[in-house]
């Protein structure tokens, strides 16, 4: 008896299902084509992101207190002014955001709500400005479909509410920019502004 004889006889005592009468061809096939099939993709990213930024919001919440200072004033938006953003078209793979590299980084950021999508541009009207020189109107182009890119449903929106932060003239992602409500978003930007 050779060592791969003695791991097969083992893993034969340990197979829980060894009791049970091998799938039927049919069976084996619906089960591969149900496994081939699925999209776990649609749902665990957007998962795994909440879930580090649900950390990230109790690390926030756990040290800062009542006497956490004001957020200076912002300026008021510039009637007429448009500022154009282009999207990041990189895969990435993403640490926790952090409102320090936030607040070093962005050149601009911004709350604004999507208006109109056209020719891949989203339109946002600007509501408030964190950073940066006041605007009324953003444009931004319209890239990818993953939480690394947009937290949220990972692309812009006609209708929702989003955060935007910009570096240079491109907008920031693995957790910087995204729909306002996405958990712990508005928080990063409420410390690092």
């Amino acid at each position: 008896m050779t060592d791969d004889d003695d791991l097969r006889a083992r893993l034969r005592r340990a197979d829980p299902a060894a009791s049970l009468e091998p799938a039927s061809p049919a069976q084996v096939a619906h089960l591969v084509e149900e496994a081939m099939s699925r999209n776990t993709r649609k749902w665990a990213l957007p998962v795994a992101a909440a879930l580090v930024l649900i950390a990230g919001g109790a690390a926030w919440a756990v040290t800062t207190g009542p006497d956490a200072p004001t957020p200076p004033s912002t300026p008021a938006p510039v009637p007429g002014r448009v500022v154009a953003l282009t999207a990041t078209a990189v895969q990435a793979k993403c640490r926790e955001p952090e409102p320090q590299l936030l607040a070093e980084s962005a050149d601009f950021a911004f709350e604004g709500t999507v208006d109109k999508i056209e020719n891949g541009q989203a339109r946002l009207t600007v509501s408030h400005v964190f950073r940066g020189e006041a605007a009324s109107v953003v444009t931004v182009a319209q890239a990818g479909e993953t939480s690394e890119q947009m937290l949220g449903s990972g692309r812009f929106e006609t209708g929702r509410n989003y955060l935007v932060s910009a570096a240079d003239g491109s907008v920031m992602i693995c957790g910087y920019s995204g729909e306002a409500d996405s958990i712990g978003l508005r928080e990063l930007y409420e410390k690092a502004f």
